[in-house]
């Protein structure tokens, strides 16, 4: 009985090992897993983007694809930003301040992280390089290069694209590889 007892709390002492050693496997591969929402802090507006506002046609596409057609104004130190569909039915309406973040949204349709994803979409296409840099955690990098014959940036992690943004004459082409989702970028008016 004794060896049986023994035995007992020898396989019980290897399984608390075993699942300690796994938890604190599967710990570190969370860790060391890339995430896809808190390596870019949103960054303040451009001088050169003050006073200005937008109008273009948006086509994000995922596993569907939704046609938009948005509006951002921007202002020292926020933006305002309006979405619609093509029929005109209003479905994003949100304002963003560089010290409060996202100050008003209305939409019955997007959470406030996918208009933040939006927002930072925005930066990533508009701001200057400078700017994006200052919002990158420190193992993330954005490289601007020409290739065949257009303006395309990168923001990579380690080697490895993870968003890739092309500059045609027609159209901003937004890849985000890690997100799965493209962005075709239209702008409708002049500055």
């Amino acid at each position: 009985m004794r060896i049986y007892s023994l035995l007992k709390k020898f396989k019980l002492a290897i399984l608390i090992t075993v699942l300690i050693t796994l938890l604190s496997a599967c710990s570190s591969l969370f860790t060391s897993k890339v995430s896809q929402g808190d390596f870019y802090t949103l960054q303040a507006v451009p001088e050169t983007l003050v006073g200005t506002s937008v109008l273009e046609s948006i086509v994000f596409k995922n596993k569907q694809t939704q046609k938009l057609l948005t509006q951002v104004e921007y202002y020292e130190q926020s933006l305002n930003m309006v979405a619609m569909t093509y029929s005109g039915l209003p479905i994003i309406q949100a304002k963003w301040h560089q010290y409060a973040g996202l100050v008003d949204l209305v939409s019955a349709q997007f959470s406030q992280d996918l208009v933040l994803q939006f927002i930072r979409d925005i930066q990533w296409v508009k701001w200057p390089v400078s700017s994006i840099k200052k919002g990158l955690s420190a193992e993330y990098s954005i490289i601007e290069s020409i290739e065949n014959g257009h303006k395309v940036r990168e923001i990579k992690h380690k080697k490895h694209v993870f968003v890739k943004v092309t500059y045609t004459a027609e159209r901003v082409i937004l890849e985000n590889k890690a997100e799965q989702y493209e962005l075709l970028i239209e702008q409708l008016n002049d500055k």
